[in-house]
């Protein structure tokens, strides 16, 4: 048996989220791979959580639609009386008891004819033996267009976090903290320079094994705040150091993997001009990894650390992959140790 699912990521990530969702096994194959989203099959149930989704759903019915507003009503009237998958609408509900059906165009939320939702929505009930629940569901449906010119019928089955309220100006996203260790490939030592909030620390330390991990950074408040969701332990240090002696810290090719989301000048400003800090920076990376080592570095910083690079021969730039990261553009950079010549 088949299961469809349709997953959202960090939009311009989709070469990377299409290798880790092939990785994932269950016999995966991507039917669809748009911007900041994928459609895919597994041959069995997938294994929650899938950490480098923003959301998973179930596709109970997908059909060719115009990505607009009379496209989007135009699926959803249609939706009560095509042959979805509506079993799976019913499997796995646990104790819910409500629902409510959410409506989105391009990804924006977008409202629709009060009778056309409520067709569906009676087809659910009756499906289902809920209750439409507008406020406060246990469960959600959507219905979305594309702006590639693909309708969904979905059943959600992840809760996206309000991060905008829980995380810190410029803390990492947890997906994409993820996202960024994933790209290191294995390592038994790794660090982070500017761990800041400890959202880098705390997924390799959830995810992917390790002999020893490093969090550096010289912001108190920020590492008291890391200490607290990493906790440090056995092969776990988090401490007050300047990034800038990493390689003499840790000692010269000491490290297999570093990734780090140093300062864009941006939500922490530096005291010197970005090229230059990145070129310090980078000095150090090529100091403490061993050769064949990874970096991965997120920033916006583009043009200035590309140019930092220019002027470091110890790294080559083995990767480059162009994101938005909080609705601002990005680049996330990886990086390797060349070998002493």
């Amino acid at each position: 048996m088949k299961y469809r699912y349709f997953g959202t990521f960090v939009p311009g990530a989709e070469e990377v989220v299409s290798a880790m969702i092939k990785e994932s096994g269950a016999g995966a194959s991507i039917l669809r791979l748009m911007s900041g989203a994928a459609e895919f099959e597994l041959e069995a149930e997938a294994r929650l959580p899938l950490p480098y989704l923003n959301n998973l759903f179930r596709v109970l019915y997908r059909a060719q639609a115009k990505p607009d507003k009379a496209g989007l009503e135009k699926f959803l009237r249609a939706l009560p009386g095509r042959e979805a998958d509506w079993p799976a609408a019913r499997s796995g509900r646990g104790r819910a008891k409500s629902f409510r059906v959410v409506t989105s165009c391009q990804n924006q939320l977008t409202g629709v004819s009060k009778a056309a939702k409520e067709a569906l929505e009676n087809r659910l009930a009756r499906e289902t033996g809920m209750r439409v629940d507008r406020s406060l569901p246990d469960l959600e449906f959507w219905v979305l267009a594309r702006r590639e010119g693909s309708a969904y019928f979905l059943k959600r089955l992840t809760r996206h976090q309000a991060y905008d309220k829980l995380l810190h100006p410029g803390e990492l996203h947890p997906e994409l903290a993820y996202l960024l260790c994933w790209l290191a490939g294995p390592a038994k030592t790794v660090a982070d320079p500017f761990c800041g909030y400890g959202a880098i620390p705390a997924q390799w330390r959830s995810w992917f094994g390790y002999e020893r991990l490093w969090g550096f950074d010289l912001n108190e408040e920020a590492l008291a705040y890391a200490k607290e969701k990493v906790r440090p332990g056995p092969g776990v240090v988090l401490e007050r150091r300047d990034a800038f002696t990493l390689g003499e810290a840790l000692g010269p090719g000491s490290l297999d993997a570093i990734v780090t989301d140093p300062p864009w000048g941006l939500y922490q400003g530096v005291d010197m001009p970005l090229e230059e800090f990145y070129s310090r920076m980078l000095e150090q990376f090529a100091l403490a990894l061993k050769p064949g080592g990874r970096a991965v570095a997120l920033t916006a910083g583009k043009r200035e650390l590309e140019a930092a690079l220019a002027k470091t021969p110890a790294l080559a730039l083995e990767a480059r992959y162009d994101i938005l990261a909080s609705g601002k553009k990005a680049g996330i950079f990886v990086f390797v140790r060349m070998a002493a010549s």
